[in-house]
């Protein structure tokens, strides 16, 4: 009987680029980090070595944190210089610092990369991309474009990898994009600050939104978000908004369920076309179709106000401009 091989867990940061690797300019432009730290665990010589979900998901979910605590901090720094407060921006440059510091001590946003890059592989379960596939084959839209010997235009928010979508090239058009890229077939964008379309040529027939809605910083800027999305969809065929967030956030809200979500989601420009989620579940998955007249009231949405309270509810929230 064959030897058994070792394991050996390690943290996130160490699968980054040491500083002594010295890549070339042309490893640089071909290989991102995330990459090749999944390049390395799929290798099967010599002993593996992994990292665990429970360091894989504690990486995320601090990340998490620190972001929206930064965030917040800024603005509460430019409200300071706007009063002229010196004692108090004192204060609070001190605690970016400390997360400054924190975020380096884990590995930097290059961690975060990875980390979210493992925990959505197919290896873990985590590639949206095949939920979104199969519905997409369920609609018949994959057979109308092979038909008509064209492709589904797609752009895909928050990409970690460029080939999600890649066995589906023949008729998916897809155009990746990522706050923070490291790959150079995905390009960096802020997707709050992306022109709007300058005709339909330039509109999309799906927007894939996985794990991002979750990642933004504010219910403003949320909010702001689903109304860009509407914006960058076709409108003289069906378009769609695939959706895929952490299941808490809308059966664990003070500010959510899964009811007034879908509420909030008409009044958007959106109706819900399939979605897949489990009682208990981590992920829920939400197909939309945009719609030309936005319906309801949308006042309700200009604010947070607390539907469900208790000690252990989160804070996600949503508000409409």
């Amino acid at each position: 009987m064959g030897k058994t091989k070792k394991v050996r867990k390690q943290p996130i940061s160490a699968f980054g680029p040491g500083p002594d690797a010295g890549p070339s300019k042309s490893e640089i432009a071909s290989k991102s980090a995330a990459s090749t730290a999944l390049g390395r665990l799929r290798s099967g010589s010599g002993n593996r070595t992994v990292v665990s979900r429970k360091i894989t998901q504690s990486t995320i979910t601090r990340f998490h944190t620190l972001l929206k605590q930064q965030a917040n901090l800024k603005r509460n720094l430019k409200a300071g210089r706007e009063k002229d407060r010196d004692t108090e921006l004192q204060g609070i440059q001190r605690q970016l610092d400390s997360i400054e510091q924190e975020m380096n001590e884990l590995g930097g946003l290059n961690a975060y990369q990875i980390a979210s890059t493992l925990g959505q592989s197919k290896e873990r379960g985590g590639d949206s991309s095949k939920v979104l596939v199969k519905w997409l084959e369920e609609l018949g839209i994959k057979r109308e474009k092979m038909a008509q010997n064209q492709k589904l235009r797609m752009l895909e928010i928050g990409a970690l990898v460029p080939d999600n979508y890649a066995s589906c090239s023949k008729w998916i058009d897809n155009h990746p994009i990522d706050l923070h890229s490291q790959h150079p077939d995905i390009l960096e964008q802020d997707f709050l600050e992306r022109p709007l379309p300058s005709g339909e040529r330039d509109t999309f027939d799906v927007v894939s939104c996985s794990l991002v809605l979750n990642f933004v910083s504010s219910p403003a800027d949320r909010g702001k978000m689903l109304s860009l999305i509407h914006q960058q969809l076709r409108g003289e065929s069906p378009s769609f908004l695939f959706l895929v967030l952490p299941l808490p956030c809308l059966t664990n809200s003070r500010y959510l369920t899964l009811d007034t979500f879908q509420e909030m989601m008409r009044i958007t420009g959106f109706t819900l076309e399939k979605e897949q989620w489990k009682p208990g579940g981590k992920v829920g998955y939400w197909l939309w179709r945009k719609t030309d007249s936005i319906c309801g009231d949308s006042d309700q949405w200009r604010k947070k106000t607390v539907i469900q309270d208790g000690p252990k509810r989160n804070n996600f929230a949503v508000v409409l401009s």
